[in-house]
């Protein structure tokens, strides 16, 4: 019977509390060149999308507060508590929030792996100043 219910655990128990997880070491752990500028406040959010008729849940969102200056959105990122190596696939989505957020394209973004990445991610990831991959030894490193 676990075979059949695994999937479920992992995206309504686990899931969720992996991106808390993961907001927290944005917030307290992730160093300013991760994130593109100070964690003052993370969160999640949703994202309207006209293309895709309905929202985008955005697991991480990662906001500056400056005295004297407008707040900004310096990251986004998705979180991903599964067994299978996360793809190119993700990096997109987060490329058409950016966009449909209307952010500059030097908005960080994060994505968080429980089971690692694909090559083609890293690969993509190493040429990309505004692309980050989070994995659970980095989690538990810091920075």
């Amino acid at each position: 019977m676990w075979p059949e219910v695994a999937d479920n655990v992992a995206a309504q128990i686990h899931g969720p509390h992996v991106e808390d997880v993961a907001r927290t070491w944005y917030a307290e752990q992730a160093s300013k060149e991760t994130l593109g500028g100070t964690a003052s406040t993370v969160g999640p959010t949703e994202v309207a999308c006209q293309e895709h008729r309905g929202n985008h849940e955005v697991d991480v969102v990662v906001i500056e507060v400056k005295a004297q200056a407008a707040d900004r959105i310096t990251a986004l990122g998705e979180v991903k508590w599964r067994t299978d190596r996360v793809g190119l696939d993700q990096l997109t989505r987060l490329e058409h929030l950016r966009t449909q957020m209307s952010l500059p394209s030097n908005v960080k973004l994060l994505l968080f792996s429980r089971a690692g990445f694909v090559d083609a991610l890293r690969k993509a990831a190493a040429r990309r100043d505004d692309v980050e991959l989070v994995d659970l030894p980095r989690l538990y490193a810091g920075s």
